[in-house]
């Protein structure tokens, strides 16, 4: 797959390619998303017969960008997007899918398996699964999240939840455990409420889809509210804010890169992920792993 540049009138959205319902909610942070940065996820589109092209994933990024074209004609007058074969469009549709129903925890646990494991690069598991690399980073982020102690790993679960996004990890990463436990009781826990019950009760209720949801840019904010001192931060406020900046540079240059199968022996990542394919319990795991390896071999 390569990345090209599309015109949004130009893009034809097929009804046996959408997903069924859509989340209100998640739209709006989604647009909300593209109107700050940028598309930084590009659409994937196949070229049909007629010479148009047939939207494989991303209608709801489409819709987006053409809500967003409606107050303001003169912006995303191309987005970017991956074309694919127009006979593999419903290959690709629910091999897409099978990534998307992976949590944060699990995509992260699994990218770093491949990656660290494996030897299989990052940016070869990027191209497979249709994300930009700046995408595939904050995986990476939600991994260390995971590795770190105190209520760092809860920050993961209520991402798993859908309360806190996994869009930008590295908003909590800069944290210390201080300042991690600081934030959560100044801007989220009730009065007199640790960090600790705060984060059980929240896990309850969202298990019960009860749950209040923050978006990228609240987390970011309350995240950098505190003190910016060692005991809050673990890196100095400018050092932090090169790094985001950087980040965001990033996306908004992924379009650049195109995608091709990757290079070199991968026989070894192959073995495992026949293995993964055939023991895990996880019918999710198990079928990304047998797509996974499919596209290597």
């Amino acid at each position: 797959m390569k990345v090209i540049e599309v015109k949004p009138d130009d893009l034809v959205v097929s009804d046996d390619l959408r997903r069924s319902g859509s989340a209100k909610q998640f739209q709006e942070r989604l647009q909300a998303s593209i109107e700050e940065i940028g598309l930084s996820e590009p659409v994937r589109v196949a070229l049909m017969p007629s010479g148009q092209y047939l939207v494989v994933d991303g209608t709801m990024r489409l819709r987006a960008v053409q809500a967003i074209r409606e107050k303001y004609p003169d912006v995303l007058n191309t987005i970017p997007a991956y074309i694919t074969e127009y006979e593999r469009r419903y290959e690709i549709r629910y091999q897409t899918d099978i990534y998307q129903d992976l949590l944060p925890s699990q995509l992260a646990t699994l990218v770093e398996h491949l990656h660290r494991s494996e030897g299989v690069k990052k940016i070869d598991i990027a191209r497979y699964i249709g994300v930009s690399p700046a995408t595939l980073r904050n995986y990476t982020g939600v991994g260390r999240l995971m590795q770190r102690m105190g209520l760092f790993p809860r920050v993961v679960e209520l991402m798993d939840l859908g309360v806190f996004p996994a869009s930008n990890p590295f908003a909590w990463l800069r944290l210390t455990v201080t300042g991690l436990h600081r934030v959560l009781e100044q801007h989220f826990a009730d009065e007199d409420e640790t960090a600790e019950e705060w984060c059980e009760r929240t896990v309850a209720a969202a298990r019960q889809g009860q749950a209040v949801r923050f978006i990228t840019t609240d987390v970011e904010a309350l995240t950098d509210s505190l003190l910016k001192t060692t005991e809050n931060y673990r890196q100095d406020q400018g050092v932090r804010s090169a790094k985001r900046d950087y980040g965001l540079l990033r996306a908004a240059r992924q379009h650049q890169f195109d995608t091709q199968p990757p290079k070199g022996d991968v026989s070894a990542a192959v073995k495992h992920l026949k293995l993964v394919a055939r023991d895990s319990r996880s019918p999710v795991l198990k079928s990304a792993a047998k797509s996974f390896k499919a596209y290597l071999q």
